[in-house]
């Protein structure tokens, strides 16, 4: 679980690895990347003419920031579309425009920044959003106007989520959030005036508010799109994937009953620099099917045809499922038993075959994954998605991290033995329920690590075979995957890759020290870039608890041993104290104002002046963003204040606290709408409502803690009955665990088990009930058995929370199962990790460190302290 952002100001730092090299991170290149962002900075600024407005930037976006634009959750916006060659002559007509009037804005960085948004591959809300205008209401509709007028005839990229100003003109409107305002990973909720919340986040299809009238005038968009018959004979019965590039449909042919596959390809999006975008690669696609007629295994082309600016491609369906969904809702098959073995053995031999026919057709798939591995009626695999596959040697640009990226060379012709090593890494997860490592740029480390997982996730004699197999398809050696596969092929062992496929093994204690001392340096050197942030529209992000200065400055608290950290904090806390976004935050205990005060408190710095937006407890019990974060924060500042000797705050603390639990129990949030409703305790959506972060567990946490630190018996007696119900609840979670399908987020700290056995450890060892703390062991136990199937390495959603949990449970018991469990997970995350003998702890996604407490290194640092000490706090002392 990540906070929800902005849903057209997304931190894109989250995503750095899958950026291409060209993009450049501004914040080493002076204040507010002023250097970095090289020739737009220079043409905005000299727009600007001494206009009363502020420049700022970081890797992704040039932020145009007008000092009179109102502070506003949600509203109407702009998008202006455009190509990526176009952004900068597109940026000297839109400026002038905006200069005329008092709004925000921001713009991709650089034209690569651009192309890589436009892609749809890994930010689909963001395509065609080259750049964003917050307006107030007054200008809305005459900033509009003025921007279709001027930008009329220009082309970009159709903005899904919107609707267009006026045809031919690139400009299009929405409404939606201005800023933050959910913390959970669902999308951002906006809060009407009659107080009830409309969810939206850019997607592929226009939503409105029930409160918001059109500025235009238009009409409300019907909740149900008609029914579409494309070409005047296929009709779309169902959809299969959204994307910005195109859509995929099942459906019928009217002439013949058939049933089809219809893909759709959109213009502009995808554009490459040869210029070549989704309706390039359809057309290439068709050419590759065209010569695959006859081949078994492939889809068969019925038609191409064009629809407006929109083409499409039809062919005969080969299946209802693909392997990456089928892994999805039937667990990997490493988790399946006896049968695993057997059942993916046959699925290698499958596909082999297949790829041995296309190479006979000289095509080289090129993009080769469990999403294009469709799996029939009658159990054989297919491989669909040519777009950037080779037909005698000849393709698009392209490639997937993980899967094809490893041995894809620009510029130079593909070999069959390329889709070998994508079949290996598909293969891996099939058997794991896990993507390839991509931490690291690096192609040898991620391969080694994808294979220290592989071993993790599918130990025992009986998989070796295929530990065999994968490991010398995954080869970077394309003579050794060859042989593999010919090995294989003719029912020969297969022979083992390079380095053998073994899991890291736990590190020792001077490993985890000198682990410690690497990621707190790492911490010292990312740790002036902290408090830069540019944005009014997504105020503190920089300075929060969850993602920013706060957390990283707590953690940091602990080490001030090692060289550069004292100071390094000292700076933290200067630069929070006056950061002007400090006023603007809400009461929340990890994206807000009271993590923020934690932090200041902890180092005798003034917390400057209260917040401007205070957000009372809205009684929801979210630990991350409502009351029982904001309570739990303020009884650990009462303890501050009271052991300073600061009796009137430490009253100021304990009474907010109080408004806090009061506010929960006036609700009857105490054991959290999981409990109430009917849906199994064991499903998705009930662990969420049970968890830590939103819901139950984090509830209870807060209550229980509030009445031992007051002694408060109606709160300690409804702190006991939500212990109790959340107790009633565990051993479905329990049992759904164990299920191969078990989603790997009931392993999280946030919204699945993790959070909700520590709530039940501390409990039971405080309360002195072996009933509670049998319970918690039992949910410790289950997220250690779940923990090689996840991915991400962070607190929240990874393998850090789990290892904070086992450290709980190892310090409640003494036994050393558990600390043996949590060394396990500590040698997990350095099989996730990056970096070589230095590893480097971003979640699974990034090339680079993200240094955030919630969601990068120094998560993974206070797990490692506290194993290394054999206890410890996590970030801060219960309050008790």
């Amino acid at each position: 679980m990540r906070p929800a952002r902005h849903d057209d100001v997304q931190d894109l730092r989250d995503h750095r690895g899958a950026l291409p090299p060209q993009a450049r991170d501004l914040r080493e290149h002076g204040e507010d990347g002023r250097d970095g962002a090289g020739l737009l900075w220079r043409r905005v600024e000299a727009l600007l003419s001494g206009a009363p407005r502020r420049l700022a930037a970081d890797e992704f976006w040039l932020y145009l920031l007008d000092p009179e634009m109102p502070v506003r959750e949600h509203g109407w916006k702009l998008h202006v579309s455009t190509r990526a060659d176009d952004l900068l002559d597109i940026v000297d007509l839109i400026v002038p425009v905006l200069l005329r009037h008092t709004c925000d804005a921001k713009f991709a960085v650089d034209p690569s920044v651009l192309r890589d948004l436009n892609g749809g591959e890994r930010h689909p809300h963001l395509v065609g959003k080259a750049a964003t205008i917050y307006p107030p209401d007054g200008d809305f509709v005459a900033i509009a106007e003025e921007l279709a007028c001027a930008l009329e005839g220009r082309t970009g990229p159709r903005v899904l989520s919107d609707r267009r100003v006026r045809p031919g003109s690139p400009v299009h409107y929405r409404y939606g959030p201005f800023r933050i305002t959910s913390p959970d990973g669902r999308a951002p909720g906006m809060i009407g005036p009659d107080g009830r919340t409309f969810t939206s986040q850019g997607g592929a299809r226009y939503l409105q508010p029930p409160w918001a009238t059109d500025p235009f005038g238009r009409p409300a968009p019907a909740e149900v799109p008609a029914a579409r018959l494309v070409g005047g004979r296929y009709r779309i019965t169902t959809g299969i994937a959204r994307s910005p590039r195109g859509d995929v449909y099942r459906g019928v042919d009217t002439s013949t009953g058939d049933r089809v596959v219809i893909k759709q390809a959109r213009p502009y999006v995808a554009e490459d620099e040869q210029g070549v975008d989704a309706r390039g690669r359809l057309r290439h696609e068709h050419r590759v099917l065209a010569a695959l007629a006859g081949t078994d295994g492939v889809p068969r082309v019925l038609d191409h045809l064009r629809h407006g600016e929109d083409e499409y491609l039809v062919m005969t369906d080969c299946g209802s499922g693909d392997l990456r969904r089928d892994i999805l809702d039937h667990g990997p098959h490493a988790a399946r038993g006896d049968s695993a073995a057997a059942q993916l053995t046959l699925l290698a031999r499958q596909l082999l075959a297949v790829l041995d026919a296309l190479h006979d057709r000289a095509v080289v798939v090129g993009d080769l994954k469990p999403r294009n591995v469709v799996l029939g009626p009658d159990g054989a695999a297919r491989i669909v998605d040519f777009g950037i596959s080779a037909l005698d040697g000849e393709r698009p640009a392209g490639a997937t991290p993980g899967y094809s990226l490893p041995v894809y060379r620009a510029g130079e012709a593909p070999e069959p033995a390329d889709d070998l090593y994508a079949l290996g890494a598909t293969l891996h997860y099939a058997l794991t329920g896990m993507d390839p490592v991509v931490v690291d740029p690096d192609r040898t480390i991620n391969r080694d690590r994808t294979l220290a997982c592989l071993a993790a996730a599918a130990p025992g004699t009986a998989l070796r075979p295929l530990r065999d197999l994968i490991g010398g398809l995954m080869s970077l050696d394309p003579a050794e995957r060859t042989t593999t596969a010919r090995r294989f092929t003719a029912a020969l062992p297969a022979l083992p890759g390079r380095r053998a496929v073994s899991p890291v093994p736990r590190p020792s204690p001077a490993r985890l020290d000198e682990l410690i001392g690497h990621t707190v340096a790492r911490s010292v050197a990312e740790a002036p870039g902290l408090c830069g942030g540019p944005g009014t529209h997504h105020p503190g992000s920089s300075l929060t608890l969850y993602a920013g200065a706060a957390g990283v400055g707590l953690e940091l608290l602990h080490h001030l041993d090692r060289p550069g950290v004292a100071r390094a904090v000292d700076e933290l806390a200067r630069h929070t104290a006056r950061h002007p976004e400090l006023p603007r935050l809400n009461a929340a205990l990890y994206i807000g104002r009271t993590g923020v005060d934690l932090f200041l408190g902890a180092v005798g710095r003034p917390a400057g002046p209260p917040p401007s937006d205070p957000s009372p407890p809205d009684g929801t019990g979210d630990q991350i963003g409502g009351a029982a974060g904001t309570g739990t924060g303020h009884l650990i500042l009462a303890a501050g204040a009271a052991a300073d000797g600061r009796a009137t705050d430490t009253a100021r603390h304990l009474a907010t606290a109080a408004d806090c639990a009061a506010a929960l129990l006036a609700r009857g949030a105490v054991i959290g709408a999981a409990a109430e409703r009917s849906r199994p305790a064991s499903s998705s959506d009930a662990a969420y409502e049970l968890g830590f972060a939103h819901g139950a567990a984090g509830t209870v946490h807060f209550l229980y803690a509030y009445q031992r630190v007051t002694a408060d018996p109606v709160v300690r007696a409804a702190a006991l009955s939500g212990l109790d119900a959340l107790a009633a609840h565990v051993p479905a979670l329990l049992a759904t665990v164990e299920r191969p399908e078990a989603s790997r987020r009931y392993g999280s700290w946030c919204r699945g088990l993790t959070g909700i056995a520590a709530v039940l450890v501390e409990a039971g060892t405080a309360e002195q009930d072996g009933d509670l703390l049998a319970l918690g062991l039992s949910g410790a136990r289950a997220c250690h058995r779940i923990a090689p199937r996840m991915s991400l390495v962070s607190q929240c959603c990874g393998l850090s929370g789990i290892g904070d949990l086992l450290v709980d449970a190892a310090v409640a018991t003494g036994d050393d199962e558990m600390w043996r469990a949590a060394e396990d997970v500590a040698a997990l995350i350095l099989a996730r990790s990056g970096g070589g003998s230095r590893p480097l702890f971003p979640d699974n996604t990034l090339i680079g460190s993200d240094v955030a407490w919630a969601t990068g290194s120094t998560g993974v640092l206070t797990f490692l302290r506290r194993l290394r000490d054999r206890g410890g706090d996590r970030l801060w002392s219960p309050p008790s």
